[in-house]
């Protein structure tokens, strides 16, 4: 089967690790995947490694854009067209106008939408024949924007774990940081302040003694100085908050971390979530779509009230004293993610839905 995958930006959202992942394992499958990212992202760096074909162009110029694909589309004339963010739903939205029904046009939601951004419900509903929601959550707020559930498919992200794991320590990280006599409360995440819910992150942490630090992965440099800002807004010093950047070792962070926190208002299926699961982690969570589709609270992970910030402390200390059963919750979670979410619960839900669309 041939098949383009549309995956435009930056590279460190999760949607491009499941882009990637996906690409991946289509090609695997036996099927020709073409991946188009934007020049010079991580996504592109990425792809080049792991050896998924790959388009790049620059995004600035949509017109420019399209004539550089039209092209490319026309003498490989895939089947299918899977489009992961925005701007790639726009193309994918024009090689529909264009192309009609000559191949399967597919939108991937990774996120949460009280309403649909930019395309609008009427032309989800025109010009896409399905749509892969990434959580019940997902699927749940593009019903209630407007688009028909008869087109909406949920396929649960999965994660690749390492055969290895169970060896790493993260004795590293916290001797290279100094982290000997801390708790760590670590995150992997992007900044934005709303919708990553740092201001319920940072006034919980302002509240803590400086036996505890905050480990937060995925920071682009980019970013680093408004994190800062952000956080003395709160009267958080430097020296409580640990930024490495973007890693490749990321198993190597989750294992220095004593408590995996995710402070989200809004949320797909978290990437992070898993990871944090995989690495046997004690998990504090906001309580809503998608982060509840996988923690049970007081099972394997403890869930806190966005608007209820002060059981977050509260979890924080839980989970600090009461060592048996951060274990207990931590193991409950690694047994659900081991069991539930690997990339071959992923890898077949993908395929049965793609090989049964092109039957029907």
């Amino acid at each position: 089967m041939n098949i383009f995958q549309f995956s435009f930006g930056d590279g460190y959202a999760g949607s491009s690790k499941v882009a990637l992942l996906s690409s991946k394992l289509l090609i695997e499958q036996g099927n020709y995947v073409q991946l188009f990212v934007s020049k010079g992202s991580l996504t592109e760096r990425r792809a080049i490694e792991q050896g998924i074909p790959v388009h790049s162009f620059q995004v600035q110029k949509f017109n420019e854009l399209m004539k550089n694909i039209y092209p490319i589309f026309d003498h490989f004339k895939p089947e299918i067209v899977i489009s992961h963010h925005s701007l790639d739903r726009k193309i994918g939205i024009n090689l529909k106008r264009r192309y009609k029904n000559n191949f399967f046009n597919i939108g991937y939601r990774h996120n949460i939408s009280k309403s649909v951004p930019i395309i609008g419900a009427f032309l989800y509903n025109r010009f896409f024949d399905y749509l892969i929601a990434c959580s019940n959550g997902v699927a749940d707020s593009l019903i209630d924007s407007g688009i028909k559930a008869n087109k909406i498919k949920v396929i649960k992200n999965s994660i690749t774990i390492p055969l290895d794991i169970v060896l790493k320590t993260g004795v590293a990280v916290r001797d290279r940081f100094n982290l000997k006599n801390k708790i760590v409360l670590g995150m992997s995440t992007w900044f934005h302040k709303e919708r990553k819910g740092f201001d319920i992150l940072f006034n919980v942490v302002k509240q803590l003694d400086d036996n505890y630090v905050l480990l937060l992965i995925g920071i682009p440099e980019s970013d680093k100085q408004k994190v800062y800002d952000f956080a003395s807004e709160f009267k958080i010093s430097k020296d409580k908050i640990i930024m490495p950047g973007y890693v490749e070792n990321v198993w190597d962070y989750y294992k220095a971390m004593d408590i995996f926190l995710l402070t989200s208002r809004s949320e797909g299926f978290s990437l992070a979530l898993l990871e944090a699961a995989a690495a046997e982690l004690p998990i504090i969570a906001s309580d809503i779509p998608g982060n509840n589709e996988f923690i049970i609270d007081k099972k394997n992970g403890l869930l806190f009230d966005i608007d209820k910030p002060d059981e977050l402390k509260e979890a924080i200390f839980k989970i600090s004293v009461d060592k048996l059963f951060a274990k207990s919750m931590a193991v409950n979670a690694y047994n659900d993610v081991m069991t539930n979410y690997q990339l071959k619960n992923y890898s077949d839900a993908l395929l049965n839905f793609i090989t049964g669309i092109t039957k029907n």
